[in-house]
């Protein structure tokens, strides 16, 4: 018994399991719109990745800056509070006040007290 497959149609000789393609329309323009738009969102995303990348390194450089200025400021705090120490001393007022204006200490008639 010879068994013929046969088609929705019943046209003899076609197999119903086949996957049959159809040629694409040449003028069907959606495919390419459709790849234009993967490759424009592909692109967008690639350019919104760069510009976070080079926002961190530039945020990177602008710390370390930052960090260099820091440490300069925080060593000329130093060197100020120690000539503050220097210019504030007893000694040195002293012989400031000796030497260039000419101060003596008080005699004992001198000294007036206020009650």
């Amino acid at each position: 018994m010879a068994h013929s497959a046969t088609n929705k149609t019943g046209i003899p000789g076609v197999l119903t399991s086949q996957n049959v393609r159809v040629r694409r329309n040449l003028r069907d323009l959606s495919f390419l719109y459709s790849t234009v738009l993967a490759a424009l969102i592909f692109i967008s995303v690639l350019f919104l990745y760069i510009w976070c990348r080079l926002a961190v390194v530039n945020t990177g450089y602008e710390i370390s800056s930052a960090n260099l200025d820091r440490d300069a400021f925080i060593e000329q705090n130093k060197r100020l509070k120690f000539e503050f120490m220097e210019l504030k001393s007893p000694e040195r007022i002293e012989g400031i006040a000796s030497g260039e204006l000419g101060l003596v200490h008080p005699t004992g008639e001198q000294i007036v007290r206020v009650r």
